[in-house]
């Protein structure tokens, strides 16, 4: 089947199904289809002074993108038990960079379980694939997809009225389907354990701490140019706090210090304070205001980086307006500092402001039918030339549960 002629079956089954469909949060089986329009006027998020004749063979740096996805849930309760399944197909088609189409499967799986109403826990496992955003990755005539796969088994044991017993393992995985030295595919093994009080009112807090290693799975032996190292340790001590503090607010918190180490060159080492804060309100029965506050060390190893610490503030309100209709605000506002230089370059001292707004307006004609329609601004700036960009996205969609 020719893809316009697949795209047109997807919408005239949105419109028929909208009205003979009927899906319910309760159903053990959903599938979902899904068809959006977006076009991106900066889709490389090129700076204002750049050519882009000479990195991209046009003078175009905008594109239009069909996006179609199918999608599979499944959640069934047996006794203690819970199972739940997400899958997806997300086909992506650019009109004038078509080297970046690609079709992604994603997947989420988890396993509830319990043995008795005081020891249960998670076994889960989830797997995305994105294309590297342009923001960090300039190989602008090259498609590079980044694939994430998580999986964690832990446990909870109650062993009084209030004291739980927490611990668990995971792997978390990275892989580029480009060499990309600054974000480097690896593998990252970790065991945590750790105490957790819950309150009579539903308050709780708990102390963790986590150990791992990580291996970067695409070099065998260190790379002494540019020292890129293929191993590293990693240790976290944490505090989480969940706080209901009023019937219509919950306020959350995590507090950790994290330490990394490298197998060979520790001049890519770095530690400090990490956490986030935020604030869930429902300022009324028909609005809410979520806002957060961030800190993140991540990893970035170039000349004049080893690592990123990323300051973010995010507020995004929420108005259902109708029954069928709701209104979606986001600010979002972080600072890049790039620290850990391993060389002198004019780079070093690098640091990012990124500013990001937008707007979304969805319409639930259907119990099981969502349209929606959304503009978004991205704004860069840098104290370093050629790192600042301005991109504005449009985006409309349509989605259909049976």
């Amino acid at each position: 089947m020719q893809r316009p002629q697949a795209i047109g079956l997807i919408g005239i089954a949105l419109l028929m199904g909208a009205g003979t469909a009927h899906a319910d949060a309760q159903d053990t089986l959903n599938l979902t289809v899904g068809a959006s329009l977006m076009h991106d006027d900066n889709l490389f998020r090129l700076s204002s002074d750049a050519n882009p004749q000479a990195l991209l063979g046009t003078s175009q740096k905008s594109d239009t993108i069909r996006v179609t996805t199918v999608g599979l849930k499944f959640a069934k309760d047996y006794s203690l038990q819970r199972f739940e399944l997400e899958a997806s197909l997300i086909d992506y088609r650019y009109k004038t960079f078509d080297y970046l189409d690609f079709t992604a499967s994603n997947y989420a799986a988890a396993w509830r379980w319990a043995l008795t109403p005081r020891l249960k826990g998670n076994f889960t496992r989830n797997r995305t694939e994105a294309l590297n955003s342009f923001t960090d990755y300039s190989n602008y005539r090259q498609q590079n997809i980044r694939t994430t796969t998580n999986t964690r088994f832990d446990g909870d044991f109650e062993l009084g009225a209030a004291v739980h017993l927490i611990a668990g393992v995971a792997q978390n995985e990275y892989t580029n389907s480009k060499i990309f030295l600054a974000e480097g595919d690896s593998t990252y093994d970790s065991a945590d354990f750790g105490l957790r009080y819950v309150f009579r009112s539903g308050a709780s807090v708990a102390l963790v701490r986590r150990q791992g290693s990580g291996d970067y799975t695409n070099r065998n032996q260190p790379i002494p140019t540019g020292l890129y190292d293929n191993g590293f340790d990693q240790s976290d001590t944490e505090l989480r706090i969940n706080w209901p503090f009023t019937a219509k607010t919950r306020f959350e918190a995590r507090i950790a210090h994290t330490e990394r180490e490298h197998d060979h060159y520790d001049q890519r080492d770095y530690d400090g304070t990490i956490g986030n804060f935020s604030v869930n309100w429902d300022v009324t029965a028909k609005t809410r205001v979520t806002a957060s506050v961030s800190r993140e060390l991540t990893s970035y190893q170039t000349l004049y980086s080893s690592y990123y610490q990323t300051d973010r503030f995010v507020i995004a309100p929420y108005w259902q307006i109708s029954a069928k209709t709701g209104l979606r605000l986001r600010y979002d506002y972080s600072e890049r500092d790039y620290l850990g230089a391993i060389a002198a370059t004019s780079f070093n001292g690098r640091t990012d402001t990124i500013k990001l707004g937008s707007i979304a307006f969805e319409w639930a004609p259907y119990s099981n039918t969502l349209i929606s329609a959304s503009l978004q601004n991205e704004k860069r700036s840098s104290n370093k030339p050629g790192q600042d960009y301005d991109s504005t996205m449009g985006t409309v969609s349509a989605q259909i549960t049976f």
